[in-house]
């Protein structure tokens, strides 16, 4: 049952209370405020793509206000709604709201051992939501957390040290952890009982494209819903070494670690060319269907969004689409035809995909905060 602590909180826990929650969509954003950071939660109108606010949650903690990475996901939802998980990279550590007690915070979780910067630093929970895992990339480690019902977290353990370290998911499974490291993709496997990670092997992304330098640096993370392919966004020199290439990174999963490494480039269109963040549409999710593709502007390339068909059996990438959407694009999430944007350091957009895969813009949103560094975000529930 849910019991407001607050007035303010009243109309949001009646949203979140309604068994029709499935119903009601939200995005959380991670603000990655340098001053005092704080996570928003907006109800998402998905016919009018119109972002409400609906809570302000405080995590008592700093971002990084600035980001060198936006592959990056920091904030972490648990199946059910029962508990947000918000990763203040700036102090190291990871604030926990509960649903019961009206999304008020239960704590901030730190470990002197482990502490994070602008490397795309991330957090991942395991299907259930029972463990919580990150990346810490200033000291170099993963770290894992074993998540209580209250929403308190209790340190596990941390890897050795990986050098690197940034993008992490769980397999749908929750057999596995990837995570970037060494040059390449690190495979863990997860102990279903404790929550704790034994390390399998690295793999690295030599082929191709891949070549003319010593490895591709693998960005965002997908793995499709059986839990034997993984994919990362990534980008390589062209043949004249003068700029990069879009390129993905696909690698099959198994017990032993990742298999079959392999580089495919993907058609540069509108001089999107920094590919660093995938994410699934439901189909694609299952095998087969639209991938949809955040592309960051380094400085120096155009920012946006690039849409491709893409199929598991037989791995097959081809670009459909491309959508210029400045000033800068982190994170993306989908859900149906409607596509939400963190668009660094400050700005939500909200487009409808068109059947051909090209975006129309809907709504933008700014966040007003000192130290502003928005470029992660979320949507749940997660009806994919």
């Amino acid at each position: 049952m849910c019991r407001p602590r607050s007035v303010h909180l009243l109309i949001f826990l009646g949203l979140v209370c309604l068994p029709a929650l499935a119903a009601t969509e939200y995005v959380l954003v991670n603000n990655n405020d340098s001053v005092s950071n704080t996570a928003v939660l907006y109800k998402l109108g998905a016919r009018t793509g119109r972002l409400t606010k609906v809570s302000v949650l405080a995590t008592g903690g700093q971002g990084q206000g600035t980001e060198q990475d936006l592959s990056g996901v920091q904030q972490a939802i648990s199946p059910d709604g029962a508990c947000i998980f918000v990763f203040d990279t700036g102090s190291s550590d990871i604030a926990a709201f509960s649903k019961a007690g009206g999304y008020q915070k239960v704590g901030n979780y730190f470990d002197a051992n482990l502490i994070a910067f602008e490397w795309g630093d991330s957090i991942a929970l395991t299907p259930e939501g029972k463990f919580l895992y990150a990346s810490y990339s200033e000291t170099g480690n993963l770290g894992a957390w074993s998540a209580s019902s209250d929403c308190t977290l209790k340190f596990i353990a941390k890897s050795a040290y990986l050098t690197g370290v940034g993008p992490l998911q769980v397999t749908p499974d929750g057999k596995y952890l990837l995570a970037r490291g060494l040059g390449g993709v690190g495979q863990f496997a997860i102990d279903q009982g404790t929550g704790s990670f034994t390390y399998i092997g690295t793999t690295l992304f030599r082929a191709g494209a891949c070549a003319r330098q010593s490895a591709c640096l693998p960005y965002g993370i997908q793995i499709t819903n059986d839990s034997k392919l993984a994919m990362f966004s990534s980008f390589a020199p062209d043949v004249r070494r003068e700029r990069v290439v879009p390129v993905m990174l696909t690698a099959r999963i198994t017990p032993t670690g990742l298999m079959y490494p392999t580089v495919r480039n993907l058609t540069v269109e509108d001089d999107l060319r920094l590919n660093d963040f995938p994410f699934l549409s439901a189909a694609g999710y299952e095998g087969s269907g639209p991938l949809y593709l955040g592309v960051a502007t380094g400085g120096q390339y155009t920012p946006g969004v690039l849409t491709a068909d893409f199929s598991e059996k037989p791995v097959h990438f081809a670009v459909t689409n491309s959508t210029v959407a400045k000033p800068e694009v982190g994170n993306i999430a989908v859900t149906g035809n409607t596509m939400v944007v963190a668009q660094y350091p400050n700005q939500i957009s909200v487009f409808r995909i068109k059947k051909n895969g090209s975006l129309k813009l809907l709504s933008t949103t700014t966040i007003d905060v000192q130290g502003e560094g928005l470029f992660s975000l979320s949507i749940f529930p997660n009806t994919r």
